[in-house]
């Protein structure tokens, strides 16, 4: 059995499901409008925000590991060798880009409402 370190648990916890998609499985991704999306397996699962919900089955998460774990149903360890091992594994490097970017259109959409009202 796999040994994760704590820094590594926290790290597979702090990427989030679009960031995750975006970096591992882009194909997967549809985007439907604004900040949502769904995935080509399942039109029912939304994410937006930051968060995700697979409304079909009524329920979600927030990160890339619940989404692992619950929609594809892997378990704990399988699910953080994805994350954090092998060529496919999300570079942490390279998902601090993509969340300062997501971060940044988000941030850029709210003041732009803001300055509507």
């Amino acid at each position: 059995m796999a040994y994760y370190t704590e820094k590594q648990i926290m790290q597979a916890r702090s990427i989030d499901l679009l960031t995750y998609l975006q970096t591992c499985e882009p194909t997967e991704l549809v985007h439907i409008r604004g900040n949502t999306y769904c995935t080509r397996e399942h039109d029912s699962l939304k994410i937006s925000n930051g968060k995700w919900m697979w409304w079909s089955r009524g329920f979600g998460g927030a990160t890339a590991l619940d989404y692992l774990i619950k929609v594809k149903g892997l378990n704990f360890t399988d699910a953080m060798k994805i994350l954090t091992e092998g060529a496919n594994a999300p570079s942490f490097y390279m998902i601090g880009n993509i969340v300062e970017k997501n971060q940044t259109i988000s941030n850029r959409k709210n003041l732009e409402k803001i300055k509507r009202e």
